[in-house]
């Protein structure tokens, strides 16, 4: 009976000593090891990740609305930017035909004199030996060999040969060609002469001055109307410089023309009688 008694008394303290044991367990938790730690977060980290990305998207909807509307913007800029750059394309040649029609009422109103066939430059050569121009008027238009032509300044030069659409046209600075001058001044008669060294500087030479003639610096020479094609009094240029020498027959002057060649677009040509054409005017 005693040795009954003493298993139960031995049974109740294994229960408590055991109840005891795990009560110390729970109060003192294991520490994870370093390995376990970084296994346990190369493992976490791409749920982590997803989860962050999943979180930022849901919360960043307005963000993606806000990239659709500024792709939906930007496309219709461009669409704007190409319609402005047609539109200045079209103002541009507008502007241009515009000043090409002021420039050719403008000659016309400054020689109303004159009957007058408006014709515009298409190509030219200006080299030391010549320098001759051809425009988008010829035979069909009216135009014909020896005519004057004029610019809104002044003295071109005459009209050389003609096809049925074409004209070309010998100017005032060709080393060839000449002109029969008067001093506005004095009304002295004097010769205007293209030359190869003054031809790119747009500048003519004086000569045949007579004499007892006193030029100056500032004197306008015009057109006399004698001895050949040129009408009288269209203007030529002015003296800028009076070369005088031992012998005053060799005299002679530097003009600067009324004319800039460099910028010439637009000519009248001045239409005359076939039968008052008698050729263009040169000197040896």
């Amino acid at each position: 009976m005693q040795s009954k008694w003493m298993k139960t008394i031995f049974s109740i303290i294994a229960i408590i000593v055991l109840f005891t044991c795990i009560a110390l367990t729970n109060n003192n938790p294991r520490k994870v090891t370093l390995v376990e730690s970084i296994v346990s977060d190369i493992f976490s980290f791409p749920q982590r990740l997803y989860a962050s990305a999943k979180a930022y998207v849901t919360s960043n909807d307005e963000f993606f609305a806000d990239v659709d509307a500024l792709k939906k913007e930007n496309e219709e800029l461009k669409a704007r930017i190409e319609e402005l750059e047609k539109i200045a394309i079209n103002y541009e040649q507008v502007k241009a035909e515009n000043d090409v029609m002021i420039s050719h009422l403008k000659l016309a109103d400054k020689y109303q004199d004159h009957d007058l066939i408006i014709a515009d430059i298409i190509s030219d050569s200006a080299t030391n030996w010549e320098a001759t121009y051809i425009v988008n008027k010829g035979e069909r238009d009216g135009v014909m060999p020896g005519m004057t032509v004029i610019a809104e300044k002044g003295l071109v030069g005459y009209v050389e040969t003609v096809t049925k659409t074409t004209a070309k046209i010998i100017s005032i600075l060709d080393a060839g060609n000449s002109v029969s001058s008067r001093v506005s001044r004095t009304r002295d008669e004097v010769i205007c002469k293209g030359s190869i060294s003054s031809s790119e500087k747009q500048e003519l030479k004086v000569m045949n001055i007579p004499m007892g003639t006193t030029l100056i610096e500032g004197d306008k020479l015009e057109t006399s109307g004698v001895g050949g094609i040129y009408p009288k009094g269209i203007s030529i240029g002015t003296i800028t410089e009076v070369i005088n020498k031992t012998n005053p027959i060799e005299n002679e002057a530097i003009i600067k023309t009324e004319v800039d060649f460099g910028k010439l677009e637009t000519v009248g040509i001045i239409v005359i009688e076939s039968e008052d054409i008698n050729g263009e005017e040169t000197i040896s």
